[in-house]
């Protein structure tokens, strides 16, 4: 009787520590060089699913914000 609400309790306060930094985290992006062309290196961030083909480098920021991959 008593183990049921303890449950439900440490349930609930998972559930909430794993989505209270949801929107902070930062995107993690591979290389995808099949996919590049020129100049231009695909990048894929395997957080968030925003795709971008840069010739400066890995994007330093989430892309997921906006909307739209940044080119």
């Amino acid at each position: 009787m008593f183990f049921l609400p303890f449950l439900i309790i440490v349930v609930i306060a998972v559930a909430i520590y794993a989505n209270r930094n949801k929107d902070r985290r930062r995107c993690r992006w591979r290389q995808t060089t099949r996919e590049s062309s020129g100049g231009l290196i695909r990048y894929n961030c395997i957080t968030c699913g925003q795709e971008t083909a840069r010739s400066d480098g890995v994007p330093r920021q989430c892309l997921a914000q906006s909307g739209k991959p940044e080119a």
